[in-house]
């Protein structure tokens, strides 16, 4: 019943947003995938074609805009910048220079000011996004505190920001993520078309690297030690220690569903691992201590201190 429903309002939105066209498209789209029920990895692979495809038919043009972000930094390092607390331990103003990529709350580091600006900024929890929380103050703190960085946010929030203008319209771009394909992606992400799916911000800042240009890619910040402790997740702007945690689940997550979600997200870094290399993009972790082993570690203080900028 629930999977007719969702047929019927698909195909409602097909009418009213492309015609009878669109209207009969996706009824044919709908019938190849039932005709395709029986056969596991062809279904697999077509609701993931159709999903690809509704999502180009409604973000097809924003995803353009993209186009001149392209080979941006080629042959360029930059620094993927997670919100871990590490970050407490390093010194981020030898980056002033540097190109780097920032995510979520990282607006509230008081390493941002005027002489030192990230160069660009991602946002994908879909918190932002959804209305489930207030966070006018919020963006009003992150705009004013970011003054020139290019916003990167998933297509879908594209209708909550177009009414809340909580970010400004012209430094805001739009990623189509699709689903999670990780046995199936060996191509460099085109932030240009839909995008392979990602479990965490970080992820997708790396495929903005890529997708970018850049040789390599360092990456701070990443301590991913969700594991270690109970209690909530802590941040470089946290106001205690994990050892001052109480025991207890990660915000909603149980220590089982979290084990499995962590083991996607190994998944996609491996994956972002493998196409890296294929592609000559050496993927470096620069985070002081942490579980992130995917990828060949180095020492921060070391990469800054190079001259081979």
């Amino acid at each position: 019943m629930a999977e007719m429903n969702s047929l019927s309002k698909r195909s409602l939105d097909a009418l009213r947003q492309k015609g009878p066209s669109g209207f009969f498209r996706q009824g044919l789209l709908y019938l190849l995938r039932r005709v395709a029920w029986r056969t596991d990895e062809w279904s697999k692979n077509l609701d993931i074609a159709i999903f690809s495809d509704c999502l180009l038919q409604e973000y097809g043009p924003l995803l353009k805009r993209n186009e001149e972000f392209r080979n941006r930094h080629k042959g360029r390092r930059c620094f993927v910048i997670g919100n871990g607390p590490s970050l407490k331990k390093q010194d981020l103003s030898l980056l002033a220079d540097e190109i780097t990529l920032v995510t979520n709350s990282f607006y509230v580091h008081p390493i941002v000011g005027d002489t030192w600006q990230p160069t660009y900024y991602f946002l994908s929890d879909p918190q932002y996004f959804d209305g489930s929380v207030d966070l006018t103050a919020d963006y009003a703190a992150m705009t004013s505190q970011i003054k020139s960085a290019p916003f990167f946010v998933p297509s879908y929030a594209h209708k909550f920001l177009s009414q809340s203008k909580a970010l400004p319209a012209e430094r805001t771009y739009y990623v189509a993520a699709g689903a999670v394909r990780l046995e199936h992606t060996d191509e460099l992400p085109d932030f240009t078309t839909v995008t392979p799916g990602m479990q965490s911000v970080v992820q997708l800042a790396i495929m903005a690297g890529m997708f970018m240009g850049c040789s390599q890619i360092y990456l701070m910040g990443l301590d991913h030690d969700w594991l270690s402790h109970g209690g909530e997740e802590l941040h470089f702007y946290s106001e205690h220690e994990a050892a001052a945690q109480p025991d207890g689940h990660v915000g909603p997550w149980t220590y089982l569903s979290l084990m499995r979600a962590l083991t996607t997200m190994w998944e996609v870094y491996v994956t972002l691992q493998k196409v890296g290399a294929a592609a000559d993009i050496e993927i470096i972790n620069c985070t002081h201590g942490g579980f992130l082993d995917v990828f060949r570690r180095a020492r921060y203080e070391d990469v800054v201190g190079r001259l081979d900028r």
